[in-house]
């Protein structure tokens, strides 16, 4: 009983906090990333963060934003990207299970926000966070 408890206490991830997280490799940036990397007062800030843990440890996260892959994300990593305002659809997937997962937001102008991709045993979960 108590290796049963143990197994499945490994397997749980954790969210990560902003100060602690790393940014995505630049070789994991991918080509649609460049377009939302300036920072301006007119646009939104968007810190999408992959929660640490050893569920799906080896499998990369693939986030899209509007349907554009932006990065391949490891456990603990960040990336932080500029929005224009209006209505945006976040997705993410694992590299190997082929089952996206998606949700909205509309951001205003100067506003930021936070993301969590949490990884499961079938699939990645992509959700709205608060700061931490």
């Amino acid at each position: 009983m108590i290796l049963l408890v143990l197994l499945l206490g490994s397997c749980a991830t954790s969210p990560v906090k902003t100060s602690e997280s790393r940014g995505v490799p630049q070789s994991r940036l991918l080509p649609a990333f460049s377009r939302l990397s300036q920072a301006s007062p007119h646009k939104a800030q968007v810190t999408i963060i992959r929660d640490s843990g050893s569920l799906n440890v080896g499998v990369r996260a693939k986030l899209f934003i509007d349907g554009a892959p932006i990065a391949l994300l490891w456990s603990g990593e960040r990336v932080d990207v500029f929005l224009s305002p209006g209505y945006h659809i976040f997705g993410v997937e694992g590299e190997l299970m082929n089952t996206l997962d998606e949700t909205s937001l509309s951001l205003g102008a100067g506003h930021s926000c936070h993301f969590r991709i949490t990884p499961g045993e079938t699939s990645f979960k992509i959700q709205p966070t608060a700061e931490f």
